[in-house]
């Protein structure tokens, strides 16, 4: 036998185990706690969020928190802006990749003149294991800051605002 074949061949079943693990950690542990832990954010900030758990394909897996709606706090601030259209579908996504990370991006809102390729900014790519409650805070401070830039800057880049 070929020591180097053996070594590949080795190597090849541990990285397929590997992902394996964070597959079956992803469905037993990390997505029940990025869902726990948005749903309580969501809870305790009611701006206009909501919570989406998809499972569309085998090997597609994400929960985000987008925005769905105006916040509620604000409605009454509305009542003499009757052209005022509230740009929802922001969201920040935890997806599982193929490999068993877990992906990390915000979308932006869709605006029909925007480029398709700033509509994201990644976040980055994780091991479950380092997920946990005060690291789905953060990334929902970084989704938030990312907002209120685009916000600020939207205005910019649509017509009529």
């Amino acid at each position: 036998m070929n020591i180097a074949l053996n070594k590949s061949v080795d190597d090849y079943l541990h990285s397929l185990e590997k992902v394996i693990e964070k597959r079956k950690l992803w469905k037993s542990v990390t997505c029940p706690l990025i869902a726990r832990t948005l749903k309580e954010i969501k809870e305790n900030y009611n701006i206009g969020w909501c919570i989406q758990e998809l499972d569309w394909l085998l090997t597609n897996k994400a929960v985000n928190l987008t925005f769905e709606s105006f916040p509620p706090v604000l409605s009454e601030k509305l009542t003499d802006l009757h052209d005022f259209e509230f740009l929802k579908g922001a969201a920040l996504v935890f997806s599982q990749k193929y490999n068993g990370d877990i992906y990390v991006f915000i979308l932006y809102p869709d605006l029909a003149e925007s480029n398709a390729e700033s509509d994201i900014k990644e976040l980055g790519t994780y091991d479950p294991d380092r997920i946990n409650e005060d690291f789905v805070m953060e990334k929902v401070i970084d989704f938030l800051e990312e907002i209120i830039v685009w916000e600020g800057s939207v205005i910019k880049r649509k017509v009529g605002f």
